[in-house]
């Protein structure tokens, strides 16, 4: 591998930076961990930061001769890094619509039908009141009785002489009450109720002043609960920090720009699956940069790169054309949710915009039945789609004419710098193993922002509530 002066300085200012971060974390950590776990051993876990460059000035462009037909490709396994600002978007974008996430990283997105949730809504609109005339709880349609006024009067109360032992009231006497006479008090009921009825004393005042006095009664706060110990969130997309401030330093100084900067905590026994960093399988574009990581863990790290930067093609013939890469794998995957069948893109905006419209004319205060047309049974709001036919070609989706691929896998020891050296896209990667008091740090910190982000949620949910209609899906 050739290292530019553009490299090494590059090198010299991360390798520079690592060094001084991998130093801070020699002292010892004071952090609860499960009993018999040294919280300075060493855990498993890694921390791996990754980083990618671009410098595409035309005349770098113009430096270099590319091959013309490059081939990229798109693993079949996969994984995603997990970020909840992105749930949280999506949630907030789709209401009506169930998100979760996956231990992947594949968001499961699950729609309503709209005919369905207007069916149900249209039914909770029209549903008489139930009254007592159409039955009692047991099904017994005689319960209600009508007096002379033509009301509905209660059944009469079986006579407490009743010679019917199953329908026979017990008289008081054949109840176990005690004959003291209780104080009126809010605490009344307890004089006449024993806690253990085998041991009718248990409850007086004499045996819990004796328990008082012999300390065998448990006091309060007597036992300290153990702090919850969580584990961190696994490939979940973090911000960077070995690598922060040298990046930082570098692209002040120099025209590569950071186009890709994470980071991810990994536990020891995860499967070394690839991962994807961009979302043409989702939004249908493809943007600028593209590609993957893969790493392999055991006596040492292998780390796999393969990124590819698509460009206008200005720096080819005129009249050159390839065939567009590969869009990456879907990372949302929309489903029904009744039946969980798998939904087409085009399904799933139509039935957005439809349960949009639905919502929408709920908060206006009309009857959902008035949502319907009668003459023809479909919504109001939806509109035949409509298709232009020009009899000319689809235009291609691809706004770009050639890409640059660069795809290399190397050895990464603990705690130095990987710089995959290229002159358009340059890729940086490091990695150190955690202890497990850091494992456990980071674990108290992730736990301790999900229930922040969960009460801002319910709180926000409550308020929406207060002033707004019930979204159909809610329950």
């Amino acid at each position: 591998m050739i290292v530019n002066r553009t490299g090494m300085a590059l090198l010299l200012v991360l390798l520079t930076t690592v060094q001084v971060v991998l130093g801070q974390d020699d002292a010892t950590i004071e952090v609860a961990v499960p009993e018999g776990i040294d919280p300075n051993e060493r855990s498993g876990w890694i921390r791996v930061e990754l980083a990618v460059l671009v410098d595409d000035r035309p005349e770098v462009l113009r430096s270099e001769s590319w091959p013309p037909y490059p081939e990229t490709r798109y693993p079949v396994s996969h994984r995603r890094l997990s970020d909840a600002r992105q749930v949280a978007a999506l949630a907030q974008r789709y209401p009506e619509t169930q998100v979760f996430l996956g231990s992947d990283g594949l968001i499961t997105l699950l729609v309503p039908d709209p005919q369905q949730v207007l069916a149900a809504a249209t039914e909770a609109e029209l549903r008489p009141e139930l009254t007592l005339e159409e039955g009692d709880l047991n099904g017994d349609a005689s319960m209600a009785i009508t007096g002379g006024n033509g009301e509905s009067q209660p059944p009469a109360p079986e006579p407490l002489g009743s010679d019917d032992p199953d329908t026979k009231v017990p008289a008081l006497e054949m109840i176990d009450a005690t004959e003291e006479v209780g104080v009126a008090g809010p605490d009344w009921l307890s004089e006449f109720t024993d806690s253990d009825p085998a041991d009718p004393v248990a409850s007086t005042p004499e045996a819990n002043a004796e328990a008082e006095t012999d300390g065998s009664a448990p006091e309060d706060n007597e036992f300290t609960p153990a702090p919850e110990l969580s584990l961190p969130n696994a490939f979940s997309a973090r911000d960077m920090t070995l690598l922060e401030d040298g990046l930082t330093r570098l692209t002040a100084t120099n025209p590569d720009r950071l186009q890709l900067g994470t980071a991810w905590l990994q536990p020891p026994e995860a499967a070394n699956l690839p991962i994807i960093f961009d979302d043409s399988g989702d939004s249908g574009e493809w943007p600028p940069l593209q590609g993957f990581v893969e790493l392999r863990t055991g006596d040492t790290l292998r780390v796999g790169i393969n990124f590819w930067w698509n460009t206008d093609g200005s720096y080819l013939p005129p009249g050159f054309y390839m065939e567009a890469p590969p869009a990456a794998p879907p990372q949302l995957i929309w489903r029904d949710e009744q039946t969980n069948a798998p939904l087409s893109i085009e399904e799933v905006t139509e039935r957005q915009e439809t349960l949009k419209a639905i919502v929408d004319h709920q908060l206006a205060g009309l009857p959902i039945v008035e949502f319907v047309d009668p003459n023809t049974g479909f919504f109001r709001e939806q509109a035949p789609p409509q298709r232009e036919e020009t009899g000319l070609p689809p235009e291609d989706p691809w706004p770009w004419h050639h890409l640059l691929h660069v795809s290399d896998t190397r050895v990464v020891p603990e705690g130095y710098i990987r710089y995959f050296d290229h002159p358009v896209v340059k890729v940086i990667t490091t990695w150190r193993e955690l202890s497990w008091g850091e494992v456990y740090q980071l674990g108290a910190a992730d736990r301790e922002r999900a229930e922040i982000e969960a009460a801002v949620e319910e709180a926000q949910n409550k308020a929406a509530s207060g002033s707004q209609p019930t979204p159909p899906n809610t329950p």
